[in-house]
């Protein structure tokens, strides 16, 4: 082996070396917490008891219900979410939006009207830090099935 060809792999083992130190922290950085890392089920429930008179454990967790929003935000002031329900509009008497670290856990309510083709609604909200975005639907035989949905904030967009 003559002097450049072990420069060369001497460099490249070090580049290496050092590629695998960094990882570890920048994968760190970009991952998103789980719902249970980050959630305030005590501040959440001062707003669902406000809003629908009911607390976090008459919810019912649902696959019928989809929130489609960015896993990272980069800044919170506009971070859009998308609805999404496969129960006919017709079944659906509510949709409510939370988020529990949010100054007020209530982001809007809505409902469809009578010509509603599907049961589907885009918005932007503002999220103040990195919590779970909570989507309750209220169905027409007063179940509230919910879906939550962590978004990590980089800059919060609340204050």
């Amino acid at each position: 082996m003559n002097r450049r060809g072990f420069l060369k792999r001497a460099g490249l083992a070090g580049a290496a070396l050092a590629a695998s130190r960094l990882a570890p922290a920048w994968a760190q950085a970009a991952t998103v917490p789980t719902v249970e890392e980050v959630q305030d089920i005590e501040h959440l429930n001062g707003g669902l008891m406000e809003v629908l008179g009911i607390d976090f454990s008459k919810l019912e967790p649902s696959d019928q219900v989809t929130i489609n929003a960015p896993e990272i935000a980069e800044s919170g002031a506009n971070v859009p979410v998308e609805i999404v329900s496969d129960l006919a509009p017709s079944e659906v008497r509510g949709i409510h939006c939370f988020v529990d670290k949010n100054p007020f856990p209530h982001i809007f309510s809505m409902s469809l009207g009578p010509k509603a083709a599907q049961t589907y609604f885009a918005t932007r909200i503002r999220i103040g830090e990195t919590a779970p975005v909570r989507v309750v639907v209220e169905t027409a035989d007063g179940r509230y099935l919910l879906a939550s949905h962590v978004t990590r904030v980089t800059v919060g967009g609340c204050g």
